[in-house]
């Protein structure tokens, strides 16, 4: 049946059905297969952590969410845990080390042939295991045993891992819900990640959402950071000032003005490093006769210096002030 449903008196619901639409519930994996939903942990203070003693490994208490990856029709299994687990790790080997797997499987003979109908929590097998979510990976070195001290385990539930143990723990939450994550590790561990899955960081208070398959911060100290350093910092105003004598000299015919006029120019040069990009110039030129001085500009502005034009219609000798500005 391609549409099925929950709580119709007049029909059959299957575990199938129960799997398929149960999950409906939970937020959608990066993943072609419409149906196929997110798996990994419910965020809890505490969930799933690893503690240990000798060869033997501890999980705490967790809910989770496990998807079915023998067939598209599966579903996703959830999984509550509701006491510690005990995991005996068999013995380090002979020569090198070992690698472990730990984490919870499900088994369904319905789809995987594997004549087992049950959810544990043990050492994954790749190879046989289909379904399965991943907790922690922890290498057993050569000869560990009980007698010689056993793994090097957290100090305490909740502790920060030692350097033979990965944490693989990966979270998920309701369609449309938060995802809400320990640490921004937890974060870049989230596999099957769709764009628009809004992930809440409790140990930053940050809020971010997949965008374009990488996390934007939209709320919180990251995203205050990050609209920060939109702009650049400006600093305090640099100015600077100074006087200049011009005398025009050069001869400029079949202007626009309606005689000749004479022009002449200065170079006025800004001390080093006192500019990071050119000044906006701001001039002022002195005569003492009406109607002579044309023009005051500038040409060549950087922040090592520019070029002051004067022009007059006579040659007589011109003050210009200028004061160079860069805005804060």
């Amino acid at each position: 049946m391609s549409v099925r449903t929950l709580a119709l008196r007049s029909g059959e619901t299957s575990a199938e059905d129960h799997r398929l639409l149960i999950g409906s519930l939970l937020g959608a994996a990066d993943d072609p297969w419409p149906l196929h939903r997110r798996g990994g942990l419910m965020y809890a203070p505490g969930a799933a952590d690893l503690s240990g003693s000798g060869m033997t490994a501890t999980i705490r208490p967790f809910s989770a969410a496990v998807t079915g990856r023998s067939s598209p029709l599966q579903g996703s299994y959830l999984v509550v845990s509701t006491e510690d687990v005990d995991i005996r790790l068999e013995d380090g080997p002979t020569t090198g080390s070992r690698t472990d797997l730990v984490g919870v499987v499900v088994k369904d003979d319905l789809y995987d042939d594997s004549d087992e109908v049950l959810a544990e929590i043990r050492v994954i097998d790749p190879e046989e295991d289909e379904t399965y979510l991943p907790l922690f990976e922890i290498v057993v070195s050569q000869g560990a045993s009980t007698g010689t001290g056993g793994i090097t385990w957290p100090a305490q539930p909740g502790s920060s891992l030692p350097g033979n143990i990965r944490d693989l723990r990966d979270y998920t939450s309701s369609a449309g819900g938060v995802v809400s994550v320990p640490n921004v590790s937890a974060r870049n561990r989230m596999g099957d990640v769709r764009d628009g899955t809004v992930v809440y960081v409790g140990a930053t208070r940050d809020l971010y959402i997949r965008d374009s398959g990488a996390w934007r911060p939209v709320a919180g100290p990251a995203a205050d950071a990050a609209l920060d350093n939109r702009y650049e910092p400006l600093g305090a105003p640099s100015m600077w000032s100074g006087t200049v004598r011009i005398t025009p000299e050069e001869v400029v015919e079949n202007s626009f003005y309606t005689k000749d006029y004479y022009r002449g120019f200065a170079r006025v040069d800004l001390p080093e490093g006192l500019f990071s990009r050119a000044p906006r110039i701001l001039l002022t030129a002195h005569s003492q006769v009406p109607g002579t001085l044309i023009d005051a500009t500038y040409t060549e502005p950087s922040a090592s210096g520019f070029t002051i034009v004067l022009a007059r219609a006579t040659t007589v000798t011109t003050n210009v002030s200028w004061l160079a500005v860069q805005e804060g």
